[in-house]
């Protein structure tokens, strides 16, 4: 198994909030911006086929919607095996739309092919390394440890969906220890190499956390003001995932 399908199953199975927050991407009606985002979706695509995503075609998998719709079936016969690229294209999307508005519109090559055809090489590759995938983990473990209610319960409940399937020794290991350590969102922070992984980070911690006590809404802000995500992208990512506003 890898990290990224690791992501898959806990975005849907960490809260109650997970899944209905994938459906809530899932049903939002998509605007004239979010052209930008299937042509995101489009790049991962390209860059992940011949790891990640089987023989999904672009055609398949060419909305934030349809990525959602996948993650929450587990896949039909043709993108069952999109599970871990899935959530990677449906986080790197929410990151490009909620970050859209950071890129002034005369920027050189944004009015004419969008902000996700000017992202460098590079800045795909960050934003689906194995470093990055690893970085989402500690991130939405550390979200679920933010009201101290994390229980051996809940810990069985979190191993037990990704305990199994191929699961490495690695990866279980590197799951007990994040649930372990104590919050540091300082260090989690200083790990992030940019600002659209930044998004990511905060946009699949959205998805670990209930938000419902006043811990968890302490840790959001705390959260987003480590990362230095302002107010409109903060805001953007909330709306795009039905989470409410902390």
């Amino acid at each position: 198994m890898s990290y990224s399908e690791i992501i898959g199953r806990m975005l849907k199975t960490m809260t109650d909030e997970g899944r209905s927050r994938i459906e809530h991407v899932a049903n939002t009606p998509q605007s004239t911006t979010d052209q930008t985002v299937n042509k995101w979706l489009g790049i991962v695509e390209n860059f992940l086929h011949s790891k990640q995503m089987g023989d999904v075609t672009g055609k398949q998998i060419g909305t934030i919607g349809a990525v959602a719709g996948a993650l929450l079936g587990g896949g039909s016969a043709a993108i069952k095996g999109a599970l871990g690229g899935g959530a990677l294209s449906m986080l790197g999307a929410l990151a490009v739309n909620a970050l859209q508005k950071k890129y002034p519109p005369q920027s050189a090559g944004i009015q004419e092919k969008g902000l996700a055809d000017s992202l460098p090489k590079e800045q795909v590759e960050t934003m689906v390394s194995a470093d990055t995938q690893k970085l989402i983990v500690r991130a939405m473990i550390s979200a679920a440890k933010a009201d101290g209610a994390l229980d051996p319960s809940e810990m069985n409940k979190i191993m037990g969906k990704v305990g199994e399937d191929g699961i490495t020794d690695e990866e279980r290991q590197f799951i007990r220890d994040e649930l372990n350590q104590p919050i540091d969102l300082n260090k989690l922070a200083s790990s992030i190499p940019s600002q659209m992984v930044a998004a990511q980070v905060y946009a699949a911690s959205l998805f670990a956390i209930d938000i419902d006590t006043d811990e968890e809404k302490i840790y959001m802000r705390q959260l987003a003001q480590a990362l230095n995500l302002d107010s409109d992208t903060v805001k953007r990512l909330h709306e795009m995932t039905g989470a409410p506003m902390v």
